[in-house]
C-alpha cells in the first residue's frame, strides 16, 4: 500500500486570535490524529518542539481521500505531501537497474 510523507506547518496568520479557540482547535486536531492512527491511516506522527509544524506518515490507496483529509485543516495548516518508497522497493529497483545495465 502506498505511503506518504506529510510535512506540515502551522499558518499562524490564519489561526484564531482567541487562545481558547486555538486550544479547542488543537484538541480537535489531536483527537482526529489519534483516531486516524487507530484506524491505521496514519502510521507515525510527530510535532516539532517549537509547535511550528511536524510530520506524519500516512498509508492508503486513495489519493483523493488523502487530499480531502488534509484540506480539512486548511487554511490553518499548510502541507507538503509526497509518496515514498520503502528500502525494499529501493533495493528491488536498484537491482533491476544493475541487471539492465549489465545486459547492455
Amino acid at each position: 500500500m502506498p505511503k506518504f510523507l506529510i510535512k506540515w506547518k502551522v499558518n499562524s496568520q490564519k489561526m484564531p486570535e482567541d487562545p481558547e479557540k486555538i486550544l479547542k482547535l488543537l484538541q480537535e486536531t489531536n483527537n482526529w490524529i489519534k483516531a486516524e492512527m487507530a484506524s491505521g491511516h496514519i502510521k507515525d506522527y510527530g510535532e516539532y518542539c517549537d509547535g511550528s509544524g511536524g510530520y506524519s506518515i500516512a498509508e492508503g490507496d486513495d489519493i483523493a481521500q488523502l487530499y480531502g483529509s488534509l484540506m480539512e485543516f486548511w487554511p490553518y495548516v499548510e502541507f507538503d505531501a509526497k509518496p515514498v518508497v520503502s528500502i525494499d522497493q529501493v533495493i528491488d529497483w536498484t537491482n533491476k537497474l544493475v541487471a539492465k545495465r549489465k545486459g547492455k
